[in-house]
């Protein structure tokens, strides 16, 4: 199902000028503005692909191995980037919560052993999602394999967004953690994502106002080669998104 963007500038990081565009819900501060930017960009991006990449699988055609070859790379960008939000959380956001609200430790602890399960299942699925690009057999099956952890997925998002975002506010309000600044050093490795390949795939459909507010929690290094990291990955992803109607 379509999800909508309720993602904007963090308020626990200080920004050059003052929101105008964000959408208001229970994470929201008196001002407006969304908290934990980062978190929220992940949850949409997530959403956003695998909401896609099943007509990617779909439609691929015995002669389309360029498309085959994007929708494996994609997947797998996808992937590690579950796994690197996991790495994140599990680091930073869990321990912090259970110093700081520790009625939420089942909880946290809970949500902790599900990524285990999650990535299991991810790894089950990036097996049929590479024998299909490979073969091309096998198309509507690993479409469905693709739903399936999908349809898992959400239901961990969810559990975060609705039982320990809510509660985020006030045990970690002096705090960056969950910011997009923050999200992007914590996930910064000696292997890939980059900072520019994250913030691509964390921004990409996000519509222009609010992903100027966005950039606007980073540093001006970031700032000044946005421009050229958004069409790079435009290019790149082209192969793959071309036929399917804009996710906005």
């Amino acid at each position: 199902m379509p999800v909508p963007y309720v993602v904007a500038p963090d308020a626990a990081t200080p920004k050059r000028r003052p929101a105008q565009h964000a959408e208001t819900d229970q994470n929201t501060d008196t001002a407006g503005t969304v908290r934990f930017a980062g978190l929220l960009l992940v949850h949409t991006a997530l959403r956003r692909d695998l909401l896609r990449l099943p007509a990617a699988i779909r439609a691929l055609g015995p002669r389309d191995d360029a498309k085959a070859e994007a929708v494996a790379r994609h997947w797998q960008l996808l992937v590690d980037r579950l796994v690197d939000y996991h790495e994140y959380q599990d680091a930073k956001l869990w321990p912090a919560l259970r110093r700081r609200a520790p009625e939420l430790r089942l909880l946290v602890n809970w949500l902790e052993a599900d990524h285990h399960d999650l990535e299991q299942s991810a790894a089950a699925t990036t097996t049929a999602v590479l024998e299909v690009t490979a073969s091309r057999v096998g198309a509507w099956s690993a479409a469905h394999a693709v739903e399936g952890f999908a349809i898992q997925l959400h239901g961990h998002l969810r559990i975060e967004e609705t039982q320990v975002l809510p509660l985020l506010r006030g045990a970690l309000a002096d705090t960056e953690i969950g910011s997009l600044p923050d999200l992007l050093r914590g996930t910064g490795r000696a292997l890939p994502p980059s900072t520019p390949d994250l913030l691509a795939w964390l921004l990409d459909s996000v519509p222009q106002p609010l992903a100027d507010e966005l950039l606007d929690q980073c540093d001006d290094s970031v700032v000044r080669h946005w421009p050229h990291w958004r069409d790079t990955y435009t290019r790149i992803s082209r192969e793959l998104w071309q036929d399917q109607p804009p996710t906005r």
